[in-house]
């Protein structure tokens, strides 16, 4: 996949229509441009691209724009050079949650193999004092020992 960087003038474009149909046709454009320069079939705009024609509503949109776009002969997707702010944010959020979940599942794994560790000494501690009350209980005890001598 090539990668390219474009500015795109839309003012050309979105001035020839009426003011309420201005952030439509600015996204129109974007779509035209980049099938015209890029040779693709299917362009795909990123949502904050959208987000940042629409963001001053339908009749203010940008005049350019700056867009990074990846390509290859059938598809082309367009994202902004650099993301905005809250979409920053967003990014950064998701990727704390997708921490705390895995540091989780983490603590969740050292928990059960520390519940196994105690679960075995438990069963060894019982086998042991299965074994121990076996061989108490065959060995005789001291006044066994003198009945039995007694006899």
């Amino acid at each position: 996949m090539t990668e390219r960087t474009y500015t795109i003038p839309l003012r050309r474009g979105w001035q020839k229509v009426p003011r309420w149909r201005r952030a439509k046709r600015a996204v129109s454009e974007i779509q035209t441009y980049l099938k015209k320069h890029t040779k693709s079939k299917e362009v795909r705009i990123d949502k904050w691209i959208n987000e940042l024609v629409w963001g001053k509503g339908a009749k203010n949109p940008p005049s350019k724009i700056t867009i990074k776009v990846s390509f290859d002969k059938d598809k082309a997707i367009a994202e902004l050079t650099e993301l905005p702010g809250k979409a920053k944010r967003l990014k950064e959020a998701e990727k704390s949650l997708a921490d705390k979940l895995k540091k989780k599942s983490l603590l969740k794994l050292v928990k059960d193999e520390k519940t196994k560790k105690v679960d075995e000494h438990r069963k060894k501690k019982e086998q042991e004092k299965a074994v121990l009350e076996e061989v108490d209980n065959k060995t005789p005890t001291k006044k066994q020992e003198m009945a039995a001598n007694k006899q």
